[in-house]
Order: C-alpha cells, then structure tokens, then sequence
C-alpha cells in the first residue's frame, strides 16, 4: 500500500482532481487567488489571480483503483492507494 501527502494550500476540495491509470497517478487543483486593498471604507486595489497546478507520477506496482482512498484537510491532500493485487515486482539478473 502506498500513502501519498501533497500539501495543496489556499484550495477548496471541490478544486482539487486526481487520476489514477494503472501505476500513474495525476493530482491537479485550479488555484484562485484574490487580493483587496482597502483604505477605510474605499477599495484602494484588487488583484484576482487563477492557475493551475499538477503534478504526476508513477509507482513500482499498478493501484487497484477501487479501492482509492482520499481525505483533503488543513490543506493537505492524503491518498491511500492499495496496490493490485497479483501485480508484483519482478528483479531480472543480467548475463
């Protein structure tokens, strides 16, 4: 079983997609940024800013993607990520 933690701050869930194909596994998130200035009851400066982020990599062993796990808390994205069952590693010697 694998656990991965990606620190994804400043987003809301609903912003955040993973995918998983056979041992690749996808985390994006759209992040959106506003910023206001103000001086009193007048807006002096406002700033919106929107992006995305991704990352992507791959495992030793293909996930059993029924089996995925996701928690997204205090800007940390948790997976669990059981690996396939009968999907093993296998070390070839050189001759």
């Amino acid at each position: 079983m694998y656990k991965v933690k990606a620190e994804i701050p400043g987003v809301i869930k609903d912003d955040i997609h993973v995918s998983i194909e056979g041992s690749r596994v996808s985390i994006s998130a759209e992040v959106k940024k506003e910023t206001e200035e103000q001086k009193g009851e007048r807006v002096i400066r406002s700033e919106r800013s929107y992006g995305m982020a991704s990352r992507s990599f791959s495992l030793a062993d293909e996930v059993d993607q029924g089996k995925v796990q996701a928690k997204y808390a205090d800007g940390v994205l948790e997976l669990t990520l059981p690996k396939k069952p009968g999907s093993s590693r296998k070390d070839i010697s050189i001759s």
